[in-house]
């Protein structure tokens, strides 16, 4: 009997730790109870929820699906299994939850409202769409059904639409959150960066409690050149949570803009140390080296990031290009000629490619993929330039000029320019005695 009474004494005492976010003592103190009583379902329903609050939710599936063992025709256990499977990724074992649900009771609306997250996931927003028309039948004004179709409507870039209804979403419950957050997002997708602020701010206002949203700020911020104020935002996301590795990310990003490689590294180097599996860490802190001037250090991390980059264009552009800064010539031509498979039709991409032939003395192969870079973007004043000098090496003076000549009518204030165009300008005489003397040698390279 005293084991009895010491489970109730468990559970109370469980309610109020979880009240004060102490939720493993909480979780602790409901596994206890449960092994004096398990056939207390509400104790399992209470335990998994508690696993939930601390992000846990493979543990919290299966403390519901212990619940439902003692009680299987709960739509509620049953509604938050699917959720939680949903978050798992488990998504055919989630649909399978809330059908049966809709089986046992065909109007439990979080059957229909959740189901478009799951199905959104899936990519299969016809059938999203349909979850939300047969919610609207049941409860008209639900906010997390418009806030949940919203999300894929933005998935499918339905901006117009998507706004509609997290807008609809805050008239229905103006403290809803997120909603502010995602309507900044689809604004800033939009091209209406100001109004992408007021919202972010309207997101702040509400709770600010999520540094998730403080360095999504910062980045519009920054991306608005207002730096002081971004810098701002991120020193609020890691006074909420000391080591957020997107609030180092974005500071460190910050001082490289503000040309202060030093604070950038210090930046990059937190993240590094805290994941270092972070998206593009390595050649951002290459990145800061170059700056100072550290070419062998950055050469190491950017060796890394490429044995780890994927197939992202953007990724591999930056890439190539600090390698080449780096002059690790023959590791951008191989990252370069990634990028030009996967973006044949990138003119920076084919220029940045010509740069490291030319680096690497193919200057035939140089000149082709400028030639190249310069059909699919003919007014390139620095393939131009460079194919001038490519021409100037090969001693062919005329096709030379002709391509400084037109790169200086597109930037006429480029010293480069201008001081080319005059080498050139008097380089036939020159060329002339060259050939007799030295038989047309090589005495020109590409810059780097």
């Amino acid at each position: 009997m005293n084991d009895w009474l010491d489970a109730e004494t468990r559970v109370e005492r469980a309610h109020d730790l979880y009240e004060k976010g102490r939720w493993a003592e909480a979780a602790a103190e409901l596994q206890a109870a449960i092994a004096v009583n398990p056939y207390n379902a509400a104790w399992h329903f209470n335990l998994a929820l508690t696993f939930e609050a601390m992000e846990d939710y493979t543990q919290a599936c299966k403390a519901y699906r212990s619940s439902l063992a003692l009680s299987p025709h709960d739509v509620e256990t049953l509604n938050c299994l699917g959720v939680n499977l949903t978050r798992l990724g488990q998504y055919c074992e989630a649909l399978g939850s809330f059908e049966e649900i809709s089986r046992l009771d065909g109007a439990h609306e979080p059957a229909y409202c959740n189901r478009i997250v799951t199905y959104c996931e899936l990519g299969q927003h016809d059938k999203a769409e349909v979850m939300f028309y047969m919610a609207q039948q049941i409860k008209a004004d639900c906010p997390l059904c418009f806030y949940n179709i919203g999300n894929s409507l933005y998935a499918r870039a339905d901006y117009r639409r998507a706004i509609f209804c997290w807008t609809r979403t805050l008239e229905i419950d103006p403290g809803h959150p997120y909603a502010h957050a995602r309507i900044a997002e689809a604004r800033w997708a939009e091209g209406d960066l100001a109004a992408a602020a007021e919202q972010f701010q309207a997101e702040l206002d509400v709770g600010g409690t999520d540094p998730d949203i403080w360095v999504d700020y910062a980045e519009l911020l920054s991306e608005l050149e207002q730096y002081d104020q971004a810098e701002q935002c991120c020193r609020k996301a890691l006074a909420l949570e000391a080591d957020h590795t997107a609030a180092n990310y974005c500071l460190g990003e910050l001082a490289l803009v503000r040309n202060r490689p030093a604070i950038a590294e210090q930046h990059f180097r937190q993240v590094l140390k805290a994941e270092g599996d972070y998206p593009g860490i390595h050649a951002k802190l290459a990145e800061a080296l170059i700056r100072r001037g550290r070419i062998q250090q950055a050469a190491r991390h950017l060796v890394t990031e490429m044995r780890r980059s994927g197939d992202d264009p953007v990724m591999l552009q930056e890439l190539g290009q600090l390698l080449l800064e780096a002059h690790l010539s023959r590791h951008a031509n191989g990252v370069l000629r990634r990028l030009v498979d996967l973006s044949p039709d990138d003119p920076c991409a084919r220029h940045n490619l010509a740069v490291s032939f030319f680096r690497m003395h193919r200057i035939d192969d140089g000149i082709r993929h400028c030639r190249k870079a310069l059909k699919l973007k003919p007014e390139y004043p620095l393939a131009l330039y460079n194919l001038a000098l490519a021409h100037l090496q090969k001693g062919q003076l005329q096709r030379a000029r002709r391509y400084a000549a037109k790169a200086l009518t597109l930037s006429p204030n480029d010293e480069h320019l201008r001081q080319l165009t005059e080498r050139l300008g008097g380089a036939s005489l020159w060329t002339k005695v060259r050939a007799r003397l030295h038989g047309r040698r090589n005495d020109h390279k590409i810059p780097d």
